[in-house]
């Protein structure tokens, strides 16, 4: 009698052919987020500091992709700076910061740590030029109890490598109604070996990853405002993500909207602050690909926290606040 794949065998073959994939893919494009403006800080280092007035910032969050899968991809990172601000002139500002992320998908994972410097500067009234850089080392790692025993990659010795300098320089152009983001990873390293040759696997080259997002605000009512986004992740000589988000923001107190990312993902978006000094997003994003067979659900949250609390700006004479992605 012939032996017909059932739907638990499919789906397992599948989720092992993803694990493969995300092993190869996550070597050349670095981390998608659903909210890459709440986050823009963690992205793009001259993001870090934008608001003068809030001299303290921190941000943490993570990032769940195909949740119903084994060892499918994870981000975590926490961000926080502090902004230097001129005793008597306001033409420019600095800001000084870390970030703290992990990144793992299959078998693979890796931790960066880094330390980051942004100056801004105020090229005419209301707009902004910003350069930022995060300048740090990551520790990649191979799980060798997640490894077939007759793998000969188990026989290897060498199951996690340290990689430094990694390097992460960014731009950003940016004042109340528009932003304009770009930002360069692995342009340092490009692979995953250490200066003594010692690499993890065969020899993975790690592309260099350019992000670059645009958004502007458009002001519907004297509480409402909207904001359309787009930002696109792209590895050199690799197929582009491309994500598209519109926003909503009502009264400084919440945010709302949706995303697509190319044609696999739709995303659900929700923003809210809790406190004056303390806002959360969330996102929900459901795979629409073929990938969706066998997991469709992947889930987001990102948690900031500013002391000196949220900025406001005013619109026809009344108090309209800016969004809460804007402010971190």
């Amino acid at each position: 009698m012939g032996h017909y794949i059932t739907a638990i065998e499919l789906k397992k073959l599948i989720t092992y052919l993803i694990v493969c994939l995300c092993f190869i893919l996550k070597s050349q494009q670095t981390t998608n987020y659903v909210q890459y403006v709440f986050g823009k800080s963690v992205i793009n280092p001259a993001a870090s500091g934008t608001n003068i007035n809030q001299k303290i910032n921190y941000i943490f969050g993570a990032n769940r992709q195909w949740v119903d899968f084994d060892k499918a991809p994870k981000a975590t990172f926490v961000s926080g700076s502090y902004t230097i601000r001129p005793p008597r002139s306001y033409s420019y500002w600095q800001n000084i910061g870390f970030l703290v992320e992990r990144d793992q998908s299959g078998v693979m994972s890796n931790n960066g740590v880094y330390g980051s410097y942004t100056i801004h500067m105020l090229l005419r009234k209301n707009l902004v030029a910003s350069f930022g850089i995060y300048a740090g080392a990551r520790m990649f790692f191979l799980s060798q109890y997640a490894i077939d025993p007759n793998d000969p990659i188990a026989r290897s010795d060498v199951f996690k490598t340290l990689v430094y300098p990694d390097l992460i320089p960014g731009m950003r152009l940016s004042n109340k109604r528009f932003f304009f983001d770009i930002s360069a990873r692995q342009v340092s390293i490009n692979k995953q070996e250490d200066f003594k040759g010692r690499g993890l696997g065969g020899p993975t080259r790690l592309n260099p990853t350019i992000f670059a997002a645009y958004g502007r605000v458009f002001s519907i009512n004297d509480y409402m405002i909207m904001m359309p986004s787009i930002g696109v992740n792209m590895a050199i000589l690799s197929v582009p993500s491309i994500n598209t988000t519109l926003m909503f923001y009502y009264a400084n107190r919440f945010g709302f909207g949706a995303a697509m990312r190319n044609a696999s993902f739709l995303s659900a978006i929700f923003q809210f602050r809790i406190l004056e000094n303390l806002s959360v997003g969330t996102s929900y994003s459901y795979s629409i690909n073929q990938i969706g067979f066998a997991g469709r659900n992947s889930y987001e949250i990102m948690v900031g926290v500013a002391p000196m609390g949220l900025g406001e700006k005013h619109v026809r004479g009344r108090s309209v606040a800016k969004c809460p992605a804007l402010d971190f």
